[in-house]
């Protein structure tokens, strides 16, 4: 197919979209769009010219991108990049599960989204959500210090869980929507390599020894009992400890972590971190950001408004790194001990928007930095070829 007529496949293919998501939104009861000057106009950027990749291209590029892995032996890389407008796709280890971190706050950002657009949830991201004792996670976020009982809005709950990774802010999004809906959404766009049903908090104080089936908090005996669990066994534990606990207060769940600290290596604390955590694969979350650009899951205002919120990221030392100042990035990075990720889009020297996940274990003590820039290396081998 020439170019004349790939382009105008291609906005061919953008109206019927826009046209069957107006139909959608016809009987929605409130303004889905609460950030119009910030949205980043996906439909527009997708039916915007771009340059197709040849094969030959990509072989070139994917040949840059291992040497690049294999320049970091002790790291353990996987990464999934997809050119968006023709699906070509380059990918290391593409189908293995990762423990996610906080980047599977992507898919809660969509699922709620998602709820929000069909009036599952009955209103809409001005609601006023109540802080109760339960959501409180010790790690990074502003919430940890709020009263119990205050409020914030749904928008600005979902803005501080992308924005700077706020745990509190993620938990109380996840109690709202129901941790099993988050698996459900994967499972519904086929993407199928992964197993996400924990909050935070949950993950977090299983890896502390909380529960009937951790006998004890040592991290190497925690890691060795859950991989020894089943699916449905890891999902009833999760349950327990959530409610066996959920009176703890955040003085007490800071003191456990410190007692851990103290009394175990860095190599066990990130042994058991690496294990007892959200799993899904590179390829997976590629295709979800591919699958959202593309309006394959929202309709055009509830696309535009997800990718604001991914486009104020402020932690930007992964895929951003060696990019061009102003490059338009929409991104969540993750971080758990032995674990540095980063999954977003970019928009590449060529003009063509990139799906890119890159996702990284066995990262040792004082090395986050590095792996960092294993990241960055990979996003702007990306940004120069694709």
């Amino acid at each position: 197919m020439n170019r004349c007529k790939l382009l105008f496949f291609c906005c061919i293919l953008t109206s019927c979209l826009a046209s069957f998501a107006c139909r959608a939104y016809a009987d929605f009861p409130f303004s889905v769009d609460p950030h119009p000057a910030s949205a980043p106009q996906a439909a527009e950027t997708l039916a915007a010219s771009f340059s197709p990749v040849t094969p030959e291209r990509v072989n070139k590029v994917q040949e840059l991108l291992q040497a690049q892995v294999k320049a970091y032996p002790d790291l353990d890389i996987g990464y999934s990049i997809i050119h968006i407008p023709t699906s070509a796709k380059l990918s290391n280890q593409g189908t293995k599960q990762y423990p996610l971190a906080s980047v599977f706050k992507v898919p809660v950002l969509i699922e709620t989204c998602l709820q929000l657009q069909d009036n599952v949830l009955p209103f809409n991201v001005d609601k006023q959500l109540t802080i109760k004792k339960e959501d409180f996670c010790i790690g990074s976020g502003e919430l940890i210090d709020a009263p119990v009982n205050s409020k914030i809005t749904l928008d600005k709950a979902l803005t501080l869980m992308i924005t700077i990774s706020d745990n509190t802010a993620t938990d109380m999004i996840v109690h709202l929507i129901g941790a099993g809906n988050i698996h459900r959404l994967m499972r519904d766009l086929n993407l199928n390599d992964n197993y996400i049903f924990m909050s935070n908090r949950q993950a977090w104080l299983i890896c502390l020894g909380k529960g009937s089936l951790t006998k004890s908090d040592n991290p190497d005996e925690i890691a060795r009992t859950w991989k020894q669990l089943t699916p449905r066994q890891r999902l009833a534990l999760a349950k327990e400890v959530e409610e066996d606990n959920k009176n703890l207060s955040k003085s007490q769940f800071q003191a456990l972590e410190d007692r851990s600290g103290a009394r175990y290596t860095f190599t066990q604390q990130r042994h058991v971190a690496e294990t007892v955590d959200n799993q899904s694969s590179p390829d997976d979350f590629s295709m979800l950001l591919a699958k959202l650009w593309r309006q394959e899951i929202l309709a055009p205002d509830w696309t535009d408004y997800a990718l604001s919120i991914l486009a104020a990221q402020e932690y930007n030392s992964r895929i951003p790194r060696y990019l061009p100042k102003g490059t338009k990035t929409y991104h969540k990075t993750g971080t758990i001990s032995g674990v540095v990720n980063d999954s977003g889009i970019i928009i590449s020297k060529r003009g063509n928007p990139l799906a890119i996940t890159v996702f990284v274990k066995n990262v040792g003590c004082g090395q986050n930095n590095r792996a960092a820039q294993a990241i960055g290396h990979l996003s702007k081998i990306a940004w120069d070829n694709l």
